[in-house]
């Protein structure tokens, strides 16, 4: 047992290293074609434009690493933005106001995991529900126009600060990513996803609450992905209904080229964050090389497919070496 973790975690560590070589290596070449992209004002313009991307993908990690996946968390950015923005109106305290559409991540969390283990829904289809109904929920109650009162944008502040050079979206990713680190590495919630996610049954027979894991996943994914709406209400100013699409799409890609398979039971909080950077600077260095926006898509598409099929021929090439040692205990027995 000991030899097998101590396998797995220096094949997380190998494919981590490799993660960080392909990072410096597009943050190298991007330098080479504009001189401006290693300044430090756009690279924490970087960090600026991705705060959701990276605080969301450390708790989608544990969702799909359990075996699930989150799809509603672009509808729920835009309906905490525009229920943060309500909130200001009727004149609650901008700072509470954050802390209530905090908990509505937690409810919407808690409805994403009835649907999937009470009502036996597959995840992708539960969260695709609750997609579908927050994302429009959010259009219906503004009629789809932008809430940009005053009260709105005391939030604004968050993104003005600077400790020195560095911006305070530099220090949130920070904090959140140490979070998930330590909840990863010395709490349950990291060695539970994994277990659940290699195969639900047994780890439900091993005495883990499945259901209960499950809740705190995607209350996590919720919670992270109403702060998420929060903070790109402080970037543009008024609370947009439509201020997370497709954030899903580019959270999930991020994780799986951060090493999470997507089938469960694999995945990293370090190499989703290496992934996400990864994904920011390919977007980032295409934008300053005037690349169209297509040829871009095209361009990420790739990269995503090439990690896909790194991941499940990495799975396939563990399985291969696993086999052999079947067969001699088989022979032993």
């Amino acid at each position: 047992m000991n030899n097998k973790r101590k396998l797995n975690l220096s094949r997380s560590g190998r494919q981590n290293i490799v993660l960080f070589i392909l990072l410096i290596a597009l943050m190298v070449f991007f330098t080479i074609a504009n001189s401006r992209f290693l300044s430090l004002y756009n690279l924490m313009n970087i960090v600026r434009q991705n705060v959701p991307n990276f605080i969301i993908a450390c708790p989608m990690m544990l969702v799909i690493a359990s075996g699930a996946i989150d799809l509603s968390v672009g509808g729920m950015m835009g309906l905490s933005a525009v229920c943060y923005g309500y909130l200001c109106i009727w004149g609650v305290n901008p700072w509470l106001s954050i802390l209530l559409v905090a908990l509505l991540g937690v409810v919407l969390g808690a409805v994403n995991t009835i649907t999937m283990e009470k009502l036996q829904i597959p995840a992708i289809m539960a969260t695709m529900a609750t997609w579908l109904f927050t994302s429009g929920l959010a259009l219906t109650l503004c009629k789809a126009i932008p809430i940009d009162d005053d009260p709105v944008k005391v939030v604004a502040i968050l993104n003005r600060i600077k400790l020195g050079d560095i911006p305070l979206a530099f220090f949130i990713v920070l904090v959140v990513v140490l979070i998930f680190l330590f909840l990863e590495k010395k709490t349950i919630l990291g060695k539970y996803a994994i277990a659940i996610g290699g195969n639900a049954n047994a780890a439900h027979f091993s005495g883990i609450n499945v259901v209960k894991m499950h809740f705190i996943f995607f209350a996590l994914s919720g919670v992270m992905a109403a702060l998420g709406g929060i903070w790109q209400v402080a970037r543009m100013g008024s609370a947009d209904p439509k201020i997370g699409t497709n954030m899903e799409f580019s959270v999930i890609a991020s994780c799986i080229l951060g090493g999470v398979n997507i089938k469960g039971g694999e995945g990293s909080i370090l190499g989703v964050t290496i992934g996400t950077a990864i994904m920011a600077v390919l977007v980032n260095g295409m934008q300053m090389m005037d690349i169209q926006s297509f040829y871009q898509n095209v361009v990420t598409g790739v990269v995503l497919l090439a990690a896909v099929l790194i991941n499940h021929l990495s799975s396939s090439g563990k399985l291969k070496r696993l086999r052999p040692s079947k067969t001699r205990a088989v022979a032993a027995e």
